[in-house]
């Protein structure tokens, strides 16, 4: 560990072990080794009998954690959290039962969950463990950077994305600040770090279905085309037609068996197909170079990404050779191409595609035009620490 690492490690662990019940904010730029900190906090307390829960805010982020599931399937989360909304976990539950005994609490890439999101969670571990402290006397770890991507509110303005964030909240005033800064992903002894194929396609054909067919018998002269729902292609679906070749990168769209590393943005290669699976191996974070199956499964696009309700049976992957930016945060990879002919959109998109590799030298960026050596920049100031 580095000084300002160790410095985290102990305010921390005498949290835990004096029973403070503080609260944390791991205030850090890619690279500087948070996720190092987290797994090393719990694997010191674990291997002294404590209870730690390791939650991230996105799938890919919590494969990184030691025991790290999503913060939504482990707290009970509304998936439409409001500013009054409490957790679903009755008081006699397993999962209460857990939270008695806990002892640290982690929590990675806070900054892009809505800050109703851990107010809900705060509000009700004070339930649970009938304590009034912030989160019901347990040490809290929460962790990001401010920096990189927010929470995402469709089709929302500056004011609305600001307000949703952590920093907006009364819980703010309660969190003492640790903070990394030291670079450990680049390779130091570079000066400048400082300053497809010949395969046969088999295609995938997806069934689609529109689910009023089920839920109003009567209507079914008025049903909607077959073709009109083959022409939708939500970003949250698969395609209806489902090209791939042996080799080929893939990413998952759904969370499947995130212990197993199968979560919704991961990143594996294709080994090779079945009529009912596809057998792949994982590219990224702890469960790397596993091979797995993935099944057909059913999903059904978000209320505002088609003008009416359906559902697409597929293999539930898209081919990745490229991802979104806010696909990618969290994750560190060894080369990175950034297509930037249409400026970036959002706070932090930029600064999360720029520092997702591990060397300057390997990043190379798309710009309109060979004569343009700058591009437009979103940062929202009121939200940095």
């Amino acid at each position: 560990m580095n000084a300002e690492q160790l410095h985290a490690y102990t305010e921390v662990t005498n949290s835990v072990l004096n029973d403070s019940g503080k609260i944390f904010f791991l205030n850090g730029p890619a690279g500087t080794g948070k996720t190092f900190v987290y797994n090393t906090i719990a694997d010191s307390l674990r291997s002294k009998g404590h209870i730690v829960i390791m939650v991230a805010s996105s799938g890919i982020a919590s494969l990184l954690l030691t025991g790290g599931r999503t913060a939504h399937s482990t707290f009970k989360i509304p998936l439409n959290v409001l500013d009054d909304s409490v957790c679903d976990i009755g008081k006699k539950s397993f999962k209460a039962k857990l939270f008695k005994r806990a002892n640290l609490i982690v929590w990675d890439e806070v900054p892009m969950q809505h800050r109703y999101c851990v107010e809900a969670v705060d509000r009700s571990l004070q339930d649970i463990l009938g304590n009034n402290k912030r989160f019901g006397g347990i040490t809290v770890v929460l962790g990001g950077d401010f920096k990189q991507t927010l929470p995402v509110i469709p089709k929302g303005m500056r004011p609305q994305i600001v307000c949703t964030s952590l920093i907006r909240s009364h819980l703010w005033q309660h969190i003492e600040r640790l903070t990394l800064v030291k670079n450990m992903s680049l390779n130091c002894d570079d000066i400048e770090n400082l300053q497809f194929g010949n395969y046969l396609i088999k295609e995938y054909l997806a069934a689609d279905k529109a689910i009023e067919d089920d839920e109003r018998p009567e209507d079914r002269g008025n049903r909607i085309a077959n073709e009109n729902m083959h022409a939708l292609d939500p970003p949250s679906l698969p395609p209806l037609k489902l090209q791939l070749k042996e080799g080929c990168p893939i990413m998952l769209l759904r969370n499947i068996q995130p212990r197993d590393g199968l979560c919704n943005g991961t990143c594996l290669k294709v080994i090779q197909f079945g009529t009912r699976v596809i057998e792949a191996r994982i590219l990224t974070g702890s469960h790397v170079n596993d091979r797995v199956f993935i099944p057909r499964i059913t999903l059904e696009p978000s209320d505002s990404e088609t003008p009416f309700k359906m559902s697409r049976r597929q293999f539930p992957v898209r081919l990745a050779f490229a991802m979104t930016i806010n696909k990618s945060q969290g994750q560190s990879v060894k080369f990175v191409g950034i297509d930037l002919q249409n400026p970036v959109f959002s706070h932090g998109q930029l600064y999360v595609a720029m520092s997702r590799c591990t060397s300057m030298r390997r990043i190379t960026i798309l710009l309109p035009s060979e004569n343009e050596e700058k591009t437009s920049n979103v940062v929202y100031p009121e939200v940095l620490l």
